[in-house]
């Protein structure tokens, strides 16, 4: 006896898919901004009657206040018959902006070094010089607007706008070094350089 079986014919197509692709290049780049943006005026100590001590053991000070709107701005201490400021003009703080910084960071100031104004003719051995220090910072804008810049607890602090400002107040005193002739009349003046730094 014969058993037959249907016969199942399969029929398969084989398609080959091919990837369709397309490639670019491109660049990354990053760039380092590390310094910071920094403008500002120059600090002036007015006019005055200056006299120093010849033997440069009475030492008379002039300060100009960073707090602005000060009264008064300028002010003189210590005078004695011997060394004295009298104010003739008054004076006025140094105004610096920074710029171009990260919003809300904190920065810090770095003081001048240098500490002699000289005057501007020629500074003569025998006339006494102009000594400048005791620097002091008042924060004009930002979220610590009026207040003093900590140098040991930073606080000059960065505006969402990249920004902020200070002031920059000092003391001028006499020479204290041995001298036979008196202050010349004219300009004494003094280059410096200030730093602001994350």
């Amino acid at each position: 006896m014969k058993l037959s079986f249907p016969l199942l014919a399969v029929s398969t197509l084989a398609v080959s898919f091919y990837a369709i692709s397309a490639t670019e290049t491109f660049r990354a780049e990053v760039t380092v901004q590390n310094a910071v943006g920094l403008d500002g005026t120059d600090l002036n100590f007015g006019t005055v009657r200056a006299v120093a001590d010849p033997g440069g053991k009475d030492i008379a000070e002039l300060i100009v206040s960073a707090t602005p709107n000060a009264t008064p701005i300028t002010e003189s201490k210590n005078n004695t018959a011997n060394a004295l400021f009298a104010i003739i003009e008054d004076g006025a703080p140094a105004t610096f902006t920074v710029s171009e910084a990260v919003p809300s960071a904190v920065l810090r100031i770095l003081d001048p070094t240098k500490t002699n104004l000289e005057f501007e003719n020629g500074q003569d051995t025998d006339r006494p010089d102009f000594t400048i220090g005791d620097w002091k910072y008042v924060i004009t804008s930002g979220d610590n607007n009026n207040a003093d810049y900590t140098p040991l607890t930073p606080n000059l602090q960065v505006g969402q706008d990249g920004t902020v400002s200070f002031n920059l107040g000092a003391t001028l005193k006499t020479s204290s070094k041995v001298t036979t002739k008196p202050y010349a009349d004219g300009v004494y003046a003094g280059t410096f350089q200030i730093e602001v730094a994350y």
